[in-house]
């Protein structure tokens, strides 16, 4: 009877746990958890460390774990909208004082889930007086396991180029998400803080100075995916990929187009570098701040900001590093009624877009394209693959034939309107290097981060701006964030294109990035050789 007492307490705690986590996220509109099993396998790890460690301070460390792992994400999630990571960790320890002066102003949106939380801690902690023994654990093995974990897990931190850890997953547990936050705060954060590892200097720029009123009450930027701008026809591609955007920039002097320097070789990167106007490696602190990102910026001068994906919901774990927090309107295909592992057409951003009420306020939109992220044509209708052939290379051209068609669509809507109160902007993430006999991502090929830029407008205060631009051969993303930041009326110098950096695989710059300088082709930075 004891035994099976036993057996029962161990297998319904973590059960209980998982239980709890699905109401949490239904009281408190959290994205659906993503994998039952593996959520309850990690309760079920967690409360076998909790009752079988032979040591009391490895069971503190065990609950401790877990009530940080419920009430700080629930805390941080309410005022973020994101789970909490490594670098958000070492800010808040670092800047208490602010901290606790948010969270006692947000009470009212902090208070509840974090009363919640705090019950399910006592519930967690409530399994070692349930559990029937009185005889301490002869062995310490479930003690050298939980060590064994964590130390694993710092090393990993340590010495890995992903970005686990520093994103955040809504999909994942509290718990396991805070696995890789504490591991990417203990295991990399610190000592890299604490012993200065990282070559490369943090990148910071205050929140810059409202000096105007917005130039233009509608800011509409179109984030492409994926698509280089060797394939487009206007800059020497033999098909014929981009026919609008070329007779346009031919025949209209309102249109910019150029060739540009991407922020980085992956979305991961890039994006987030570009909307919050890093100009080099290491921006990562700046980023977790926001005080130079585009939906910050935009809320402080009045714009209603809008962020529409045609991306999966459990690929956009970099909306925590892009500006989720300020983000008044978020539509991902999941909330049109698919699931969070597909995506959808771009052109089904457009009736979203249409939704929006241009003319009652300011509007700082994106619309967040699938674009030309592999597998290449994966949501195009047969009809919209107009290379036939079905190879990657006539499916990666056809789906930058259809992001030509999906500016054009926006770019009539928007003159349809009569009004010359927007500036429409399209650029993309990064590249992709595609021929007859080869595809791939993340190398330093030129076809990875030379991307198209397009910016229309008829507003001709920012025409004199784009002035300066149009005299560069090449662009940077830096340019584009800039300007964006500038015509929303804030003190930020529109960038040179004289001087830049792609970052490559980490934010941080500690595992190299490249740089451009005028009259050379982009050299690779190893800031760790000596």
């Amino acid at each position: 009877m004891k035994s099976s007492l036993k057996s029962f307490i161990i297998l319904a705690y973590p059960l209980i746990l998982l239980i709890s986590e699905i109401i949490y996220r239904n009281i408190f509109n959290i994205p659906p958890l993503g994998r039952y099993i593996e959520t309850y396998s990690i309760n079920l790890l967690l409360i076998i460390f909790l009752l079988f460690s032979k040591y009391k301070i490895t069971k503190f460390f065990v609950c401790l774990f877990f009530a940080s792992s419920v009430i700080i994400n629930s805390g941080h999630y309410a005022v973020y909208d994101n789970w909490i990571n490594g670098t958000n960790y070492f800010l808040m320890f670092k800047e208490i004082g602010e901290v606790s002066h948010v969270g006692i102003t947000m009470l009212d949106r902090v208070g509840p889930p974090v009363i919640y939380s705090l019950l399910e801690t006592i519930i967690f902690i409530s399994a070692l007086f349930i559990y029937p023994t009185k005889k301490v654990s002869k062995y310490c093995i479930s003690d050298i396991l939980f060590i064994c974990l964590f130390l694993y897990l710092f090393s990993r931190s340590f010495y890995s180029t992903q970005e686990l850890g520093v994103t955040s997953n809504p999909a994942y547990s509290r718990v396991k998400s805070n696995f890789f936050s504490v591991g990417n705060f203990i295991g990399k954060v610190i000592p890299y803080e604490t012993f200065n590892l990282s070559q490369v200097k943090d990148y910071l720029h205050p929140t810059p100075s409202i000096i105007s009123s917005p130039d233009v009450k509608n800011i509409i930027f179109i984030m492409g995916e994926s698509l280089s701008s060797k394939h487009v026809d206007y800059f020497g591609y033999e098909r014929e990929t981009m026919p609008f955007i070329r007779q346009l920039a031919n025949e209209n002097p309102n249109v910019l187009l150029k060739e540009a320097y991407s922020a980085g070789l992956m979305t991961a990167i890039s994006v987030p570098a570009l909307f919050n106007a890093i100009p080099r490696p290491n921006g990562l602190k700046q980023i977790m701040k926001g005080d130079t990102n585009f939906f910050k910026l935009a809320k402080l001068q009045g714009f209603d900001t809008h962020f529409y994906t045609a991306q999966p919901e459990r690929a956009m774990m970099i909306m925590s590093i892009m500006g989720k927090s300020w983000m008044n309107h978020q539509i991902t295909p999941t909330q049109l009624g698919l699931s969070p592992e597909q995506g959808m057409n771009d052109h089904k951003l457009f009736p979203l877009l249409q939704k929006i009420d241009l003319d009652k306020q300011k509007n700082f939109i994106v619309l967040h394209q699938r674009g030309s992220h592999g597998p290449y044509a994966e949501y195009l209708t047969e009809e919209e693959k107009i290379f036939k052939d079905g190879s990657p290379l006539d499916n990666y051209d056809s789906t930058i034939y259809n992001t030509d068609q999906f500016i054009q669509k926006v770019f009539n809507y928007l003159k349809q309107r009569g009004k010359d109160d927007y500036i429409l902007i399209y650029t993309s993430d990064h590249g992709q290097f595609v021929t007859k006999n080869h595809y791939n991502q993340g190398t330093t090929a030129e076809d990875q981060y030379l991307v198209p830029v397009f910016i229309y407008t008829k507003n001709e205060k920012i025409q004199q701006k784009l002035k300066e631009l149009d005299q560069c051969k090449r662009l940077f993303h830096q340019q584009l964030s800039t300007l964006v930041i500038n015509i929303m009326g804030f003190d930020m110098p529109i960038s040179s294109c004289e001087n830049g950096v792609i970052n490559s695989h980490m934010i941080t710059g500690d595992y190299g990035y490249l740089s451009v300088k005028p009259a050379n082709p982009p050299a690779f930075i190893n800031p760790n050789r000596k």
